[in-house]
Formats: structure tokens, C-alpha cells, sequence
């Protein structure tokens, strides 16, 4: 009687099914090889990418070279600095500052705030997701600012 009540699966349903089991055998059948042969497959297609950028330099390689200001135009090095690789100081500030941001987000999926510490937790939580506020920055009244720092001190001096 309980499989008649159940909801036939959707087509999507099994799709996913078939696709996580692929990826598990394949998974699967890739740990269970030695390790000489992950080695082996790994040295071979190197060889072979080395193979390939040997053979189509000349003619892969002009439009990169052109473009990065690497293919030593007025000079070896004056082509890239002023081109290409001025842009390096600006991918670096870019860089850091995601990397700033991301290392302070509020750990809940999708939240894109500035999350602070949450006690007892490796995590972070912005004042929207913490379970200490309700949900604004300035929700918290005097008398729980209050009862929240003595809670605090007790805490510390015993």
C-alpha cells in the first residue's frame, strides 16, 4: 500500500540517479588503479601536451605572444611591462580583496555579509543570521546589551 501512495519518480529524478552512479563508478574505478598507472597516464599526456606546444608554437603561439607583449618587440622585457604584465599589480589588488572578503563572509550559503565570529563555532554569522540578534544590526535593546556583558564577564572571571 505505501508504494501506491508514493509519487512516481520524475524523469529528471532518474536522470540524477544515473549521473551520481556514473560518477561513482568512475570514481570508483579510478581509485582502485595502482598507483603506477595514475603515474604513468599523468607522464604521458604531459609528454604529449609538450609534444603538441612544440609542434604548433609558430603558429598558436604569434596571436599570445603579440598580445601579451611578450614576442620582444622594441625590446625583451619593455613589450610585457608595458602592456601584459602592467596589468598584474591591478589582478593582485582584485585578487586580494575577494580573497579579504571571502575570509570574512558570514558562512551561511548565499550570504554575501560581513559575518563576525559566532562563540563556541568555527564559524562566522553576519547580524542577520546570528541566533544572538533578530535580524537587524541595531536589534538589540540596552537591557540584553547589559545582560549579555555580565553574562560575558561571569564567564570569564570564574
Amino acid at each position: 500500500m505505501a508504494e501506491q501512495d508514493a509519487p512516481a519518480p520524475s524523469a529528471d529524478d532518474h536522470l540524477a540517479a544515473d549521473l551520481d552512479h556514473e560518477e561513482a563508478g568512475l570514481i570508483a574505478a579510478y581509485d582502485g588503479a595502482p598507483f603506477w598507472v595514475k603515474a604513468g597516464v599523468f607522464v604521458v599526456v604531459v609528454l604529449a601536451l609538450t609534444v603538441l606546444l612544440g609542434i604548433w608554437h609558430d603558429h598558436a603561439f604569434r596571436w599570445f605572444e603579440a598580445h601579451t607583449g611578450i614576442d620582444k618587440g622594441t625590446g625583451p622585457w619593455y613589450s610585457f611591462w608595458s602592456g601584459f604584465g602592467s596589468d598584474l599589480g591591478e589582478a593582485t589588488i582584485f585578487a586580494g580583496a575577494v580573497a579579504l572578503w571571502r575570509h570574512h563572509s558570514c558562512h551561511v550559503r548565499g550570504c554575501v555579509r560581513v559575518g563576525r565570529p559566532l562563540p563556541g563555532t568555527p564559524y562566522l554569522a553576519c547580524p542577520r543570521h546570528n541566533p544572538d540578534h533578530k535580524g537587524h544590526k541595531r536589534s538589540v535593546d540596552l537591557d540584553e546589551l547589559l545582560r549579555a556583558h555580565k553574562d560575558a564577564k561571569a564567564k570569564t572571571d570564574s
